[in-house]
């Protein structure tokens, strides 16, 4: 299994984003610089700023010494999460600190510089202490940062207001700065609470000139997971404190939730077109942006495939591979850059175990990878949680196959209503499942063979065997009597699914199932039936009109402790899922056994309006009898919600029978 963290090597190709990277912050004529690296969540931002980092750091230059030619570094680089000090810090101050810090320890002969604006921060944390935060403006007269950094096209009003306010806390800010501790000394005083807080940036800038570095570059990270204050917090620190030459800052960042953090710090500050101001201001902070791409396909299979690698190889074979990879990738054509033949090319013999994760994962990394929009935390966390099931159930020496678990895990991951219809049907089948079959056949062009009857009678002692007759076989040469298996088949999505090996024809699913049901849900109704009752629930869910309306039959025909039985498995359906065929069915049942329209009324009402699709009302009006107290009451809870289409097709619906949505009207 692998960690969950940021990657100390490329294994996902980011190389020439690391190029760009480097270069940027290696040319002097860009400097000061503040970059964003900008990607999802679980992009990889963290590990491509690390990795350049790693790189800039490790750029020396010759330098003379009594012992010769030595190597210098030509770079301080600092790491700073402002996530870890936002619970206990001023984030100003501490992004300040830590930047001293590294300049203590790396240019010792610079201390009293050091020692002079450590003295001014900790100024500033007393003002932080005393006032909540280090205000967005701190130098006499000024602007609040916030509008220097937006567009034009603020409203007016809006900012003369701002603007007004900036005079009197400026000049809060300065009192708070000229009135040191008691205990403090004359020379204190003279140090540590200059006129202007400008000098600080001076003083700064002079440090860094100072030091035996090119640049300092600072790296800050998790800046997407603060609350909006700190977000803020950050920026300015860079603008009115540190953003002096020979300098550079970058950000790794989701940008709409930056925006967003940005807009949610600053509610009332909106542009004449009523937007807020976080991308403006995010497009003046940010000099220069480095885009993460999601993974291509072939991108995402080179990328699990080399975990598997880094798995099952020591390190220098796995060094041995990502050379390989990195020499396909640097030919820019997108392709697999690692998998079975090359890594035989590379190595020469593959590990077996390397050899049948390679095998598998090749045929359901291209239907994952699109699902999780080559996202590479999301597939490595997908692996990981296969990797546990597997050692879980190997620990009960219970003998699961590797593939067809992570296959079954795709179909959960992936589509939950496809993934428990196939429960459905395995728990119905009792072993291998005849449903299965039948679809991969589709799926892959086999001929279809005639789907053989169930016949209720083994189930020995089921009231509903002794009365349901055996569910007919289908013919498939007849379109309108194509299976449900078959429809299900044709899916795109599941075709897909389908065709990926390896096949699950004549397997026994039950015990993956056992460790693949994270987002499986239903009632203690549905595990209650018996085998023929949860077939038959499952057939009445038919997406095909005619399929699932001739099994309604069998369902009058139950007894009145089955037929309750069977009615609350299939409204426990329709309240996890309104748009689902068992809302249909329920409607097209109440229609006809009159004994479950309260039921069915019950339920409808305890589902929030919000989540019934608008057609459900034209089907209610349709199927339900309007004379029954049940029905007024669900028409007047619906008539009166705050969900306009589902209202307005009721409305349309009862207006065409003559009929209105009020309960007064329908008696």
């Amino acid at each position: 299994m692998w960690a969950d963290n940021e990657a100390d090597f490329d294994l996902l190709g980011f190389d020439f984003l690391v190029d760009g990277l480097v270069v940027a912050l290696t040319e002097p004529r860009l400097l000061p610089l503040t970059v964003g690296v900008l990607g999802d969540w679980g992009s990889g931002k963290s590990s491509l700023m690390r990795i350049a980092g790693r790189e800039v750091a490790a750029l020396t230059t010759s330098v003379e010494s009594e012992e010769g030619p030595k190597p210098k570094p030509r770079y301080l680089v600092v790491e700073f999460s402002p996530w870890q000090h936002e619970d206990y810090d001023d984030v100003k101050t501490a992004l300040m600190t830590s930047i001293l810090d590294a300049l203590h320890e790396n240019a010792p002969s610079l201390k009293a510089e050091i020692n002079r604006l450590r003295k001014i921060v900790d100024g500033l944390k007393r003002l932080g202490r005393r006032s909540g935060r280090v205000g967005a403006s701190v130098a006499a007269g000024a602007t609040p940062i916030v509008l220097q950094l937006t567009s034009p096209d603020l409203d007016p009003g809006v900012v003369d207001l701002a603007a007004a306010g900036a005079g009197a806390l400026a000049g809060e800010v300065n009192a708070a700065l000229a009135d040191p501790p008691a205990s403090a000394g004359e020379n204190e005083r003279a140090t540590v609470y200059p006129e202007d807080i400008k000098t600080f940036r001076t003083l700064f800038g002079d440090l860094v000139a100072a030091a035996p570095y090119e640049a300092v570059i600072v790296l800050i990270d998790d800046l997407d997971r603060c609350l909006p204050e700190t977000v803020v917090d950050t920026f300015e620190a860079i603008r009115l404190f540190l953003n002096t030459p020979q300098t550079a800052y970058v950000l790794a960042l989701n940008q709409t939730v930056v925006e967003s953090a940005i807009d949610s710090r600053y509610p009332d500050l909106k542009k004449q077109d009523g937007a807020g101001i976080g991308r403006d201001y995010l497009e003046k902070m940010l000099q220069l942006k480095v885009a993460i791409p999601p993974l291509s396909a072939p991108e995402a299979e080179t990328y699990v495939n080399l975990l598997f690698a880094e798995l099952h190889l020591g390190e220098d074979e796995f060094i041995k591979v990502r050379a390989a990879a990195d020499a396909i990738r640097a030919a820019g054509d997108l392709t697999v850059a690692f998998n079975t033949g090359i890594a035989g090319e590379a190595l020469g013999n593959i590990p077996s175990q390397l050899a049948i994760d390679l095998s598998w994962a090749a045929e359901i990394t291209p239907i994952l990878s699109t699902s999780l929009r080559g996202n590479p935390r999301q597939l490595k966390r997908f692996l990981n949680n296969l990797l546990l099931k597997y050692r879980s159930a190997a620990r009960r020496s219970i003998d699961l196959k590797l593939p067809i678990l992570a296959k079954l895990m795709v179909l959960e991951d992936q589509h939950q209503t496809d993934f428990q219809r196939l429960f459905d049907w395995a728990i119905a089948a009792g072993g291998s499942c005849p449903e299965i079959a039948e679809a991969e056949d589709r799926a892959r062009g086999v001929a279809p063979a005639s789907v053989a009857p169930v016949s209720p009678s083994k189930i020995v002692g089921s009231r509903a065997a002794k009365k349901a007759p055996a569910i007919p076989a289908k013919t498939p040469s007849a379109p309108e009597m194509v299976s449900e298996a078959q429809t299900w088949a044709d899916k795109p999505h599941i075709a897909a699914w389908l065709r990926a090996e390896p096949p699950f024809k004549g397997v026994d699913l039950r015990k993956y199932f056992t460790y693949s049901r994270d987002k499986l849900s239903f009632g203690v109704s549905a595990s209650r039936l018996t085998p023929v009752l949860q077939q038959l629930l499952s057939r009445v869910q038919n997406e095909l009109n005619a399929s699932r309306r001739s099994y309604y039959q069998q369902v009058k025909d139950l007894d009145s402790a089955e037929q309750a039985q069977f009615m609350e498995a299939l409204l426990e359906r329709v309240q996890r899922a309104p748009a689902g065929t068992a809302l249909t069915a329920a409607l097209e049942l109440a229609e006809q056994i009159p004994d479950i329209v309260q039921q069915v009324c019950d339920v409808l009402k305890r589902i929030p309006v919000t989540s019934i699709p608008p057609e459900t009302a034209s089907k209610a009006v349709n199927r339900l009898p309007q004379d029954s107290p049940g029905v007024r009451s669900l028409f007047d809870v619906w008539a009166t919600s705050d969900n306009n289409a589902l209202r307005s097709v009721l409305e349309a619906s009862l207006a065409a029978q003559g009929r209105t949505g009020t309960s007064g009207d329908l008696g």
